[in-house]
């Protein structure tokens, strides 16, 4: 009797098992299933087959959502608040600080561009951008600073050829 009954404990217990992980693979498959729908949607409206107020509620809240902004133009600030991923994040921050420094707000793109710091993947273009708004606004100092930084910090790399050169041109001035 006690074999029979810790028997069937363990049928019980392998049919909960069981259970469980179907019922996770479920609402795996489920999930998957949904964020396809999301991305199709996504890829209708690119494809100008819908319209922007048929996609953009149904995408809010997605992963896709911070995409959905950026392909129908909205300002890389925005786009920021919805990213989930550190690094492309930063990328927008350094987009967005790009964009004030071409509208010559010198100040504003310092202020996004401190907001990414030497562990960031995008440091070197972003001090790289610093020392342009510097030398744009006359302050050949700190925009030397910036490109010696640059060649001694990432000596064999596409930045410091570009600020070794700069370097030169502000020092023949």
């Amino acid at each position: 009797m006690i074999l029979n009954r810790d028997i069937l404990i363990g049928i019980a217990i392998a049919v909960l098992i069981a259970t469980a992980v179907g019922g996770f693979n479920y609402w795996k498959k489920y999930q998957e299933k949904k964020l396809d729908e999301v991305a199709e949607l996504v890829y209708l409206y690119e494809k100008g087959e819908l319209k922007r107020e048929d996609v953009e509620q149904k995408v809010k809240g997605t992963p896709y959502y911070a995409y959905f902004l950026a392909i129908t133009g909205a300002e890389p600030s925005e786009v920021v608040k919805h990213l989930e991923d550190d690094d492309l994040r930063k990328l927008f921050v350094e987009k967005d600080a790009f964009g004030v420094y071409s509208e010559k707000k010198y100040e504003e793109a310092l202020k996004e561009l401190s907001q990414i710091n030497e562990e960031d993947f995008n440091y070197p273009s972003a001090l790289m951008l610093r020392a342009f708004v510097y030398e744009d606004r006359g302050e050949k100092k700190q925009a030397l600073s910036l490109y010696e930084e640059l060649v001694k910090d990432y000596p064999d790399s596409y930045f410091a050829r570009i600020a070794k050169a700069r370097s030169l041109m502000l020092g023949k001035d």
